[in-house]
């Protein structure tokens, strides 16, 4: 089963020199980007984007219009590679390493380092925030003041900018210290989108592959209750139209009136039913009736449509077909018994003028 990623990203123009750094940003908190994270520091994996990332790609730079936050549309990845794990021992800035934290590691398809993340448990934006943004100005070589004002719950925020690589910082209810390579989750966000465009596709193959031997099946299991092609019906369960039945038989049968028949070699999904007859006076069925139960309707539906396409009529509990002149009809009796029915158009319009003529006789 595929799993869904929501990621948020934020690209920053180049055209900006308020943050630019000049030493490049290799990594943070214990991580090196484009290098693998030790086992022995990586939790969980996510099966959602955490809230903290959320959270950090959704500020909003107010004084700054080269800002942008792209969506977070779901992307399907591979089972077992969803990018976000818990990452346990975090190497926190020296004035938080002994506060509370919950962090996150993003990881690519081949397990390297791409985004990391931390909500510390520091209140406010006092001493410690200065202390972070005078050593990272410090550090990477930052032209220019890289503070701005984000959007509320925080208070203040400081962004580095080293072409694709960032560092965010977040204070305000609790401190926020994201470090992440954008170059590289735009690849690996392209080959998740890749790999969910195969799987998409791949899907619909095997669905359709599934729909077709559903639909052989279906036609296939029509043909043992059905007599002729899809485009004529004549007959059922062995019964054909336009042909007396039980020619050999010495026994006589009622002319247009219903009787139950016990005939061999019943198919073997209705056995658990009664078969119904009506014959004209030369023995040609006119109506074969059958009642069933522990016959699924949904099953003798699929047979009908396979064999001959889309009805003349169709609800839950009513199906009609109409070939070659002939019917074919299914019922929904009650909760456990169906009736199919097949009726020889001709036969039955012959039946009714005999029925009418014998009402008005005399008249």
């Amino acid at each position: 089963m595929l799993r869904s990623v929501a990621l948020a990203l934020m690209f920053l123009s180049a055209s900006t020199v308020a943050n630019q750094a000049e030493s490049p940003i290799e990594g943070g908190l214990g991580i090196t980007f484009g290098e693998p994270v030790a086992q022995a520091l990586l939790g969980a994996e996510l099966e959602q984007v955490p809230s903290i990332a959320t959270q950090a790609a959704a500020d909003a730079v107010t004084n700054d219009p080269a800002a942008t936050a792209s969506s977070t549309d779901p992307i399907a990845v591979p089972p077992g590679a969803a990018p976000w794990r818990i990452y346990r021992s975090p190497t926190l800035p020296l004035p938080f390493r002994n506060m509370s934290h919950r962090s996150f590691v993003m990881l690519d398809e081949q397990g390297h380092a791409m985004r990391v993340i931390s909500q510390i448990s520091h209140q406010g934006c006092g001493q410690e925030f200065e202390w972070l943004t005078k050593t990272l100005s410090k550090k990477y070589r930052v032209r220019g003041t890289p503070q701005h004002t984000p959007k509320p719950p925080f208070a203040k925020g400081l962004r580095v900018v080293f072409t694709d690589r960032q560092i965010n910082v977040l204070c305000g209810p609790h401190l926020i210290i994201d470090f992440a390579d954008h170059g590289a989750i735009e690849r690996w966000l392209s080959i998740a989108k890749q790999h969910m465009a195969d799987t998409k596709r791949l899907q619909r193959d095997m669905e359709r592959r599934r729909m077709l031997l559903d639909q052989r099946r279906a036609r296939r299991f029509a043909d043992t209750f059905t007599l002729g092609d899809q485009y004529r019906l004549m007959g059922a369960f062995g019964v054909a139209f336009q042909q007396p039945f039980a020619p050999r038989s010495t026994q006589k049968f009622p002319v247009d009136t219903p009787f139950t028949a016990v005939l061999p070699n019943m198919p073997e999904a209705f056995t658990d039913g009664d078969l119904i007859l009506e014959l004209g006076p030369d023995r040609v069925p006119i109506t074969i009736r059958g009642r069933f139960k522990n016959l699924a309707f949904s099953r003798i539906e699929a047979a009908l449509r396979a064999k001959y396409g889309s009805p003349l009529k169709s609800s839950k509990r009513h199906i009609v077909h109409k070939v070659s002149g002939n019917h074919a009809i299914l019922k929904q009796l009650t909760a456990e018994q169906i009736e199919v029915a097949f009726i020889d158009s001709l036969a039955r319009s012959a039946q009714q003028q005999r029925l009418w003529e014998r009402e008005s006789e005399g008249l």
